[in-house]
């Protein structure tokens, strides 16, 4: 369909609300949230704007006013839906929620707040053109399910020891990372790392995971062995549609429990200037800038930081 350019649009929009709905009413019946996907604009309407008739809602979700009958009357059945008579015009009524629907839409808060993290960093890309706009957009809402990427940032996460089972995923989350970041600055060193992960275990150091509770790679760590009693964290990296969860902080939390516990007095870390959500967090957790004393084997790495007890 996207040979036929902006010919298609409507289709493609149509492809993609489908799609959409479909997944969030996978989270719902995950969730136990007992309602459709397809009530959301009026149940969303009638929580912010109060009692309504269908003339006023049709108004304003710019809907037709047979599509919101025929959605209300079923609504209405469900439950979800009371219906009044008008106190300002006796000859007509007006719609608002059931008890059952607000108690519906608390459960739904946290449910809505994490989908709508989510597609709005999918939304983010710029472009002048829309039609390049929706084409990203349709990319990033089918890379992965939207409903497990959802689901899991509602869910747990724990963090384990390296298993080989995760070997394909360590690698493809690491190179996703630095290729978002850095895709003309990846180093021998990398593929090294990333394609033996065993050659860093067996030296001494150690890869931690963050697995969800579907099973999934959520993060990685690598801490390598230690020498004078210094520990080097890398490979710090977060699945793009988990951020903002805190994972990074359990890792930082994470590498300074077994840096102690393997007897080390400081752990160090490079980075790079343009990652600056990455230094407020190692500067917050009291890792200073120093100077670099050796070179490093990234040529991205233009920042050396130390943390010591």
């Amino acid at each position: 369909m996207e040979e036929f350019g902006v010919l298609s649009l409507g289709s493609r929009l149509k492809r993609l609300s489908d799609y959409l709905f479909q997944e969030v009413q996978v989270i719902y019946h995950d969730q136990h949230v007992p309602v459709s996907s397809t009530y959301f604009p009026i149940l969303r309407s009638l929580q912010s704007s109060g009692a309504m008739s269908v003339m006023e809602l049709a108004h304003s979700l710019q809907l037709s006013h047979p599509a919101i009958s025929k959605q209300t009357s079923k609504m209405l059945k469900e439950g979800l839906l009371l219906k009044d008579m008008d106190k300002q015009d006796q000859r007509r009524f007006v719609l608002k929620l059931s008890p059952k629907a607000v108690k519906t839409m608390a459960q739904l808060e946290p449910i809505l707040q994490e989908m709508q993290w989510l597609l709005e960093q999918t939304c983010q890309q710029r472009s002048e053109h829309f039609m390049q706009a929706i084409e990203h957009l349709e990319r990033q809402v089918h890379c992965g399910s939207f409903a497990t990427k959802v689901l899991e940032r509602l869910e747990g996460y724990q963090l384990v020891p390296y298993d080989g089972a995760y070997q394909d995923a360590f690698y493809q989350l690491n190179m996703d990372w630095l290729q978002r970041y850095f895709s003309g600055q990846i180093e021998e060193a990398d593929h090294q790392l990333l394609t033996r992960p065993e050659q860093m275990i067996s030296a001494g150091g150690e890869i931690w995971l963050a697995v969800s509770e579907r099973g999934n790679l959520l993060g990685s760590l690598v801490l390598g062995p230690p020498v004078n009693k210094m520990i080097k964290l890398s490979k710090l990296a977060v699945a793009a549609h988990y951020q903002k969860k805190g994972l990074g902080q359990a890792f930082i939390d994470l590498s300074q429990q077994r840096a102690i516990g393997l007897g080390a007095k400081k752990l160090c870390l490079e980075t790079a200037s343009c990652l600056q959500a990455a230094r407020q967090l190692y500067e917050k957790n009291g890792f200073v800038l120093m100077p670099k004393t050796l070179p490093s084997e990234y040529r991205r790495a233009d920042m050396y930081m130390e943390k010591q007890w």
